[in-house]
């Protein structure tokens, strides 16, 4: 007989604050860590799989990416 997990909905808002730390560790050790490095390797890894994550929950697979500034230029 098969059981329910009892899991809920993803809140989305929480996950991705949650998201956003790890990913901003991944981007720590990519920039202290040699390139191409077993560490550097698996940091990648880590991004590449929150952005991708941040796709399915959010739609923008760049929901973490810097966005250019909003501020209206001067006259």
């Amino acid at each position: 007989m098969s059981r329910r997990s009892g899991r809920r909905l993803v809140l989305t808002g929480e996950t991705l604050a949650k998201l956003g730390t790890g990913r901003a560790g991944a981007v720590d050790v990519m920039t202290r860590a040699k390139i191409g490095s077993p560490e550097y390797k698996r940091a990648s890894y880590v991004l590449n799989a929150v952005d991708d994550l941040a796709e399915v929950l959010t739609g923008d697979h760049k929901h973490f990416h810097s966005r250019p500034a909003t501020t209206e230029p001067r006259e």
